[in-house]
C-alpha cells in the first residue's frame, strides 16, 4: 500500500474546520428560529408563497454576516428585529392582499384557546384577526410568540431582548386590547405561567 503524502484528504486546514462550525451554526439557529421568523410573517403577509420569501431574505441577511451576528449578546433578537424589518418592508412596498383562507386559520386557530368561548362567528374572527394586526409593535411580537408559537416568556424574553417582567406587561396589555376590540371584559392568558 503506498501512501500519498502529498494528498490532503480528509484533513482539515484550521480556517476549513472553523468555517465548517460556522456553518453548522447558523443552520442549527435558522432551523432553531425559522418557525418563529415564518410565524411572525405569516401573521402579517396574505400568502405562504410570500412568507417563505420573506424567510429566506431573512436567512440570506443572517447568512452575510453570521460571523457579527454571533457577537451579539442575544443573536435571536437581533435575528428577530431583523425578521420584522423585512417584514415590514414587503408589508409596506406590497398593495393591500387578501390573506389567504389558510393563513387566516392558522393564526385564528392558535388564538382560540386563549379566546376560548368569545369567538361565536366569523366575524368575531375577523375583528381579533383585524386587532391582532393593529397591536403596537412590542405587543404583536409577544401576542406572535407567545399564542402563535406557544413559547415560554423567557425564550420570548431572549428573542425579543427584553426582561421577563416587561414581556408580561406587554402580554398583559395586548389581552387587555385585543378584549375592547372583541367587546368582552377580559381576555384570559391561558398559557399559564409558561
Amino acid at each position: 500500500m503506498t501512501i500519498d503524502k502529498g494528498a490532503r484528504g480528509s484533513v482539515a486546514v484550521p480556517g476549513e474546520a472553523a468555517n465548517v462550525r460556522m456553518e453548522l451554526a447558523y443552520s442549527a439557529f435558522c432551523e432553531t428560529h425559522e418557525p418563529a421568523w415564518h410565524a411572525l410573517a405569516l401573521t402579517r403577509i396574505g400568502n405562504r408563497a410570500d412568507v417563505a420569501l420573506v424567510v429566506k431574505a431573512v436567512k440570506e441577511d443572517l447568512a452575510r454576516c453570521w460571523p457579527q451576528v454571533l457577537r451579539f449578546e442575544e443573536p435571536a433578537a437581533y435575528a428577530w428585529r431583523l425578521a420584522n424589518r423585512h417584514v415590514a418592508d414587503f408589508v409596506a412596498g406590497e398593495e393591500p392582499v387578501v390573506v389567504e383562507a389558510v393563513t387566516f386559520a392558522a393564526v385564528i386557530g392558535a388564538f382560540k384557546q386563549v379566546a376560548n368561548g368569545l369567538l361565536h362567528n366569523e366575524a368575531d374572527e375577523v375583528r381579533l384577526y383585524a386587532a391582532i394586526l393593529e397591536l403596537p409593535d412590542r405587543q404583536r411580537d409577544v401576542v406572535i410568540l407567545r399564542y402563535l408559537l406557544g413559547l415560554h416568556v423567557k425564550v420570548i424574553g431572549a428573542y425579543l431582548d427584553r426582561p421577563v417582567a416587561t414581556v408580561h406587561s406587554n402580554l398583559r396589555h395586548a389581552r387587555e386590547r385585543l378584549a375592547r376590540r372583541l367587546g368582552v371584559r377580559e381576555l384570559p392568558d391561558r398559557g399559564g405561567d409558561q
